[in-house]
């Protein structure tokens, strides 16, 4: 009797098996990934890429990824807030330029903040389209719809390695972490200086697991096989038992299409009309006249 699979182990957690991302092909969920995570490169209107955003949060539930989650990924986005908004403190531009703001004691210039929140709302929405779709996919589905895409076998086995690297990396560091743990190693009760000089240490055994595991994965590779013409030793063709598994049903054709459709159409309307510029921003207007700028 076959057993039952009731979740899936992703690239970034795991998901139960019934997510109703698992009903459409790879393809489809790989053209989710490419429009959630750059379509914000073409909008500056900061609510239209937080809107994004919450519709990605909503897809994180509609998956039934698990929200808690996400609460590891808190340090990464005030970290980069700090990095952007303290470099445009610290390196305005030209100031002669500039509007300058009074703000709790500090002079501060629009122009370069405004750009950095913006820049810093597409950054996100950018981000979690990413998160989203790795913490959806397995390495699997990600081969799946590059080979089904027909691109090279070198690119699919170049990002099949480097995706089982990432993976392998991470259960590593957590092993060593682990370790450190069952040896009565406070983490809190560290300074910054001594976590940032334990995180230091972490790079020799990290480097010598590396070494360690790319010579066995080249040694499998190379006992299997494999080429980077994807071609057996042999000759002739390799069977692709990964594409020919999966096949585009009618409901991939017409999402992936809606998709891609709706990404040229705010392409185009990007680049020909400002709609998606930061004049027309009604949340960027509105902080203007309570700045008394404009």
């Amino acid at each position: 009797m076959a057993r039952s699979e009731f979740a899936k182990k992703t690239l970034l957690g795991i998901v139960p098996a019934d997510s109703p991302f698992y009903a459409f092909h790879p393809v489809t969920r790989l053209a989710f990934l490419f429009v959630l995570s750059v379509t914000p490169m073409f909008i500056d209107r900061p609510e239209i890429n937080l809107a994004i955003i919450a519709m990605t949060f909503g897809l994180f539930w509609w998956g039934r990824v698990r929200m808690s989650d996400l609460k590891k990924y808190r340090l990464l986005l005030v970290t980069v807030a700090l990095f952007m908004f303290i470099v445009a403190y610290l390196a305005p531009g030209d100031k002669a330029q500039l509007t300058p703001v009074r703000l709790v004691g500090l002079t501060l210039y629009w122009e370069p903040m405004r750009w950095a929140f913006v820049s810093y709302v597409r950054l996100m929405a950018m981000l979690f389209g990413a998160i989203l779709y790795f913490s959806t996919n397995r390495e699997r589905d990600v081969l799946v719809g590059l080979r089904t895409l027909r691109l090279p076998f070198q690119v699919s086995y170049v990002a099949g390695l480097s995706l089982r690297s990432a993976g392998m990396f991470m259960e590593d560091f957590a092993t060593i972490r682990e370790a450190e743990q069952a040896r009565a190693l406070d983490l809190d009760a560290l300074s910054l200086r001594e976590k940032v000089k334990l995180y230091t240490m972490y790079t020799v055994p990290l480097f010598a697991v590396a070494l360690r595991r790319a010579d066995e994965i080249s040694a499998a590779l190379y006992a299997r096989g494999y080429t980077l013409s994807g071609r057996p030793g042999t000759g002739g063709k390799r069977t692709d038992y990964l594409r020919d598994k999966s096949v585009l049903r009618v409901r991939d054709w017409v999402v992936s299409f809606g998709l891609l459709g709706t990404f040229v159409v705010i392409a185009i309307v990007s680049r020909t009309t400002g709609v998606f510029s930061i004049q027309a921003s009604p949340l960027i207007g509105f902080v203007e006249q309570l700045l008394g700028i404009g």
